[in-house]
């Protein structure tokens, strides 16, 4: 090449430079300099991101994975102030903690049966009896170191002696009622509302009905109670309630419930009953467990897409003549760089201190997806260029040839990649913002892992695609040797792009010139965009309707037995009895009559809600406590104990002791109440030195409608009204749900996913304007992302997906994926406008560009995804469709709906195209090609 030559080139470089917007120009400029240094040192740069990786890698293995059911919550959720006030209620106790067994019968459904009851007394016996936890004061049982609830349990084992004195149903015992919700023995009266569920009972009419059949007045105030009315039981719950200080350890806690957890499910035997075990330190492991089910069929993806990047490798190399082993090395690699960058990524996390949730499991499947798709376009860019030079370049050196087909090949994907990263980082990035604390790991995980892969990306697969270059140019460099006349005169150098020059016979080119024939084809065209119609119709209809809804049983495996106790939960306990905690934090003066009018005219809203179970769920010490004032009233003590003090302390096991205490009528009634045996259990409902201080009132209410997540929520909204009205306003009124840590997550999540998918499609279309400033191309490009992001939630909503914590998170995802294959397809397209102005030949030359890898990236990413359906995981199939959908819808737009509506706007008037003839150079490699 003469000195005239490189003159003019390096004129056309300068006027196609400017071409660009000014960001493509710094990404050149950025991706030049990049090539000049893997280029000189890609050993180094291999090394020293291969030893990066591994030192922050090394902290994955040893970093415990940490979950917590309620970090879906958002931050600002009324419920976490319930929760909180709940929790320093039982600040002089310590923290509230509870085991629960869930008691079904193998025989039937029925647990009305003497053998299903003996099962569960004994099964109640054993954890209550036989399981020690350690604490400060030496190890004790449940009977021993339980507090204000020990006695929780005592209906069930009351109701089964009552069933052996009876020997039969339906007694006419007079002091025996086996009846619901009271069931009383020997005169005692015990409330089975909190122990028996599913229940059937018999009314007037000889009926028989379920609690939960919208009996609203079932057990009402003027409706009197069937005798021995019980004809069925489901369920049966015992529940060990106790308050924990800090004489118990953490690591002791989970090891006692372990224990627990071991015997039931692997050792106790029983014929007659099923039982589960649910902890908190339980329901944590099994999400754990869930996210580490992941990592085989991670592996198992891997090895899909590796085999699958070889042959594809091998196959496009073995066309362009460029096979070598070598290929099948960048394949794998191509596969094992996003896989560093995740490991490099999550261990900094680690080390940073943030916590290993389960959900980061899924980080990896979504990285791969993006890394490869960016190894795809590098390879196949490298290939084209490679075709190129081997017909029109002169080999002067192998370092000089190197260095211009790597910068070349950076240069032309370089924004394509920067593009695909910057909004993926930003889709991750404003989900960062979502206020729930799982979502926002996730989030910030994946833009750090995506950020990751970006520069691993520069540095680790490029330096090894300048190492795999080098000896291919050596290899090349030695045929010519070998065959001299086949050295042809350098012209303009050209990327791949650039395939004017190249002969018009090639059956590969011909094929994709009859496909662009086809696609602006006006007929097809409108066929086109008749089914892109009806698609957005569908898609509207579909995400308009789109539920917001919650079952934490997702988060779980299908097998786990957590999830068979949601079930009955769900079939058995919330239709019959979904509890309400009332906690009054400012009761008042109790003495006064007055105050306690209005504490009863409290509780008495609440039981008067449409939906309440009544009166007879309702545990209320007040009420209890009017009837000790009336019945202390009628107490004449003898004249020679009027100065002793006397009060009768229980111990767990029944036996009295008599111990002083003050005097009745001395203005200690309260104190008096509490150590009367018949009332000593409301000390777990009161926080008091027998002074009232603060207390808590438990009501239940019913319906088949609150199976429904979003119906109750709707009830929980109902008791928060009812708290703040503001004649209750003194009493300092906070209602306690145990559920409503998702329940909040209902109302929020509607307005959160559009804000974040708002925000995200804003800045998807700011991004996207860096890069490209016809506004034609960048409407197309903007109007496919928000297509495929609308197909995504539309067809997910169709295919039975609710809008829950894992849908936003997914949400978050697809938004950012659906920008990968509109921005390569609009960027490549956008680029040809500098050779012609021929619409079939613009899209001819983008599809040559961007066809293949953004079709084998598709492939393979469906085909690594298709193996999480076998994970029966709901959080895996929920990523795994909508990456699916979004690979699919993205491919179908960036191939065939892009192409129809450029061919549409090129019919338009002509002031949407180029207005210079200047505009449309002849070739795309200068467009990639920076001025030194």
């Amino acid at each position: 090449m003469n000195t005239n030559d490189s003159a003019t080139e390096m004129k056309h470089k300068v006027e196609r430079a400017s071409d660009n917007t000014w960001f493509v120009r710094i990404i050149h400029w950025f991706f030049q300099k990049c090539s000049a240094l893997i280029c000189y040192c890609p050993w180094t740069c291999i090394l020293l991101t291969t030893i990066l990786t591994l030192v922050l890698a090394l902290k994955i293995p040893f970093t415990r994975m940490q979950n917590d059911i309620s970090d879906f919550t958002p931050f600002g959720a009324k419920s976490r102030v319930e929760l909180e006030k709940y929790r320093q209620f039982f600040n002089n106790h310590g923290e509230p903690k509870a085991i629960y067994a869930f008691i079904t019968s193998k025989i039937g459904d029925n647990m009305l049966g003497i053998s299903q009851l003996n099962d569960t007394v004994h099964v109640l016996d054993k954890i209550s009896r036989d399981f020690y936890l350690k604490t400060s004061n030496g190890p004790k049982n449940f009977e021993e170191y339980c507090s204000g609830f020990c006695l929780l349990n005592e209906p069930v084992r009351h109701f089964y002696n009552g069933m052996l004195i009876s020997g039969q149903h339906g007694t006419d015992f007079s002091h025996l009622d086996l009846g619901y919700p009271i069931t009383t023995v020997l005169g005692t009266k015990l409330y089975m509302d909190p122990n028996f569920f599913g229940v059937k009972v018999a009314t007037e009419n000889n009926k028989i009905e379920s609690v939960a059949d919208g009996n609203i007045r079932l057990f009402g105030d003027n409706t009197k109670q069937e005798p021995n009315n019980i004809r069925e039981v489901s369920l049966v719950v015992l529940q060990f309630r106790s308050e924990l200080g800090d004489e118990v350890k953490a690591e002791d806690l989970r090891n006692y419930e372990h224990e627990i957890l071991d015997y039931i499910h692997d050792e106790y035997q029983s014929a007659h009953i099923n039982v589960y075990i649910l902890t908190d330190s339980y329901i944590t492991e099994e999400i754990v467990r869930a996210g580490l089910t992941l990592l085989p069929f991670l592996v198992i993806g891997f090895i899909i897409m590796a085999v699958f990047s070889s042959i594809t490798f091998v196959i496009s190399a073995h066309y362009l003549k460029q096979l070598n082993i070598y290929k099948v090395v960048l394949a794998v690699m191509a596969c094992v760089c996003p896989f560093m960058a995740c490991g490099a990524s999550l261990g900094a996390m680690f080390y940073a201190g943030f916590r290993f949730g389960s959900i980061l499991c899924v980080t990896p499947f979504l990285v791969l997806a993006i890394g490869v798709d960016d190894s795809y376009l590098m390879v196949n860019a490298w290939q084209r260029i490679t075709c190129h030079r081997r017909k029109y370049g002169r080999i002067e050196s192998v370092n000089q040839e190197l260095k211009h087909r790597i910068t070349e090949m950076f240069i032309e994907t370089g924004p394509s990649i920067t593009i695909t990263t910057i909004t993926n980082a930003l889709a991750f990035g404003i989900g960062a913002t979502t206020p729930a604390a799982e979502i926002q790991l996730f989030s910030i995980g994946n833009a750090l892992a995506v950020t990751t892969d970006f520069v691993f990306t520069i540095t680790f697969y490029g330096a090894l695609m300048a190492v795999v270059g080098r000896y291919e140019i050596r290899k090349e460099l030695e045929a010519l040797k070998t065959l001299p006349g086949a050295e042809t005169p350098s012209e303009t150098s050209s990327t791949g792009s650039e395939t004017s020059s190249e002969p018009e016979d090639c059956k590969f080119r011909r094929a994709i010139a009859q496909i662009c024939k086809f696609l602006t084809n006006t007929w097809v065209c409108s066929i086109v965009l008749g089914l892109l119609a009806v698609y957005w119709y569908i898609c509207v209809v579909g995400t308009v309707n789109i539920k917001s809804e919650l079952s934490p049983n997702k988060l779980f495996l299908e097998e786990s037995n957590i999830v068979k106790i949601f079930k009955q939960r769900k079939t058995h306990i919330i239709p019959y009895y979904s509890a309400c905690w009332i906690l009054v934090e400012n009761p008042g003066d109790i003495n006064d009559k007055s105050q306690r009018a209005k504490l009863e005219d409290l509780v008495q809203s609440f039981e008067s809600l449409p939906s309440a179970n009544g009166r007879y769920s309702t545990k209320f010490w007040l009420r209890d406590y009017e009837d000790f004032l009336k019945q202390s009233e009628d107490i004449d003590l003898p004249i020679e104990e009027e100065d002793e003090e006397l009060a009768i302390e229980f111990t767990v096991n029944g036996s009295q002791v008599v111990t002083p205490s003050q005097p009745f009528g001395s203005g200690n009634e309260l104190r008096q109440f509490l150590e009367w045996p018949e009332f000593s259990f409301w000390k777990g409902f009161i926080q008091s030195t027998y002074q009232m201080s603060k207390f808590l009132v438990t009501t239940a209410y019913h319906g088949s409608e609150l199976v429904d997540w979003s119906n109750r929520a709707k009830l929980l909204n109902e008791w928060r009204a009812v708290a703040d009205q503001e004649k209750y306003r003194s009493l300092n009124v906070t209602v306690y749900e145990e559920d409503a840590k998702f329940l909040d997550l209902i109302e929020t999540m509607s307005p959160v996913a559009i804000q974040s998918a708002l925000w995200t499609f804003a800045s998807m279309f700011l991004v996207a304007a860096l890069f490209i400033s016809h506004p034609p191309t960048l409407f197309v490009a903007t109007f496919s992302i928000l297509s495929t992001s609308l197909g995504v939630f539309g067809i997910m909503s169709w295919w039975g997906a609710d809008l829950d914590p894992i849908m936003m998170s997914a949400t978050v995802m697809s938004i950012g994926f659906s920008v990968d294959i509109p921005s390569h397809v609009s960027y490549h397209f956008y680029q040809t406008a500098k050779d012609t102005t021929d619409i079939r030949r613009r899209l001819q030359m983008t599809i040559e560009a961007v066809g293949f890898p953004i079709f084998e990236a598709s492939l393979s990413t469906s085909l690594c995804v298709m193996s999480l359906f076998f994970v029966d995981l709901n959080m895996a199939q929920i990523f795994a469709k909508c990456m699916l959908l979004v690979v699919v819808i993205g491919m179908i737009h960036g191939m065939l709906v892009m192409p129809v509506i450029f061919s549409l706007l090129d019919t338009v008037p002509k002031k949407l195209a180029p207005k210079s003839k200047n505009q449309h150079l002849s070739s795309t490699v200068t467009v990639v090609t920076v001025i030194p």
